[in-house]
């Protein structure tokens, strides 16, 4: 899916992947799947910076994927990369730390080392 700006009819600004649903029959497009939907506010400063934040589209639901109604989309805007890039890294969670297999060897040695003291200390204190 692409990162795409929506503007809705109510002025809103959406930042959101985007995928067009279309009516089989006509190929018209009837709606559009929004992934990680975040409405987008800014404020300029007064050296003319732009400070852009991203919000929870619904705060009362936890849903991350619906659809929106086509008629409810005045424009679809082609953001900025540094926009996609602040973007994503909110909505992507962090890349997994890569492990090597030694500390996954040493995990497990030191659970299983856990897990016997455990055991012994319930046998002993079952005497």
């Amino acid at each position: 899916m692409a990162v795409k700006i929506l503007v809705t009819s109510v002025g809103q600004q959406l930042i959101s992947e985007v995928k067009q649903v279309e009516n089989k029959d006509t190929k018209q497009v009837i709606a559009y799947w929004l992934e990680n939907p975040r409405v987008i506010g800014y404020q300029q400063g007064q050296d003319e910076q732009i400070n852009v934040n991203f919000g929870a589209f619904c705060l009362l639901s936890d849903e991350q994927s619906f659809s929106i109604r086509a008629e409810y989309i005045v424009s679809i805007l082609e953001p900025r990369e540094d926009v996609v890039e602040r973007y994503r890294s909110i909505v992507t969670p962090p890349e997994a730390l890569e492990v090597s297999d030694e500390t996954v060897e040493e995990l497990k040695n030191a659970t299983e080392s856990d897990s016997a003291e455990a055991t012994d200390s319930d046998a002993d204190s079952s005497d």
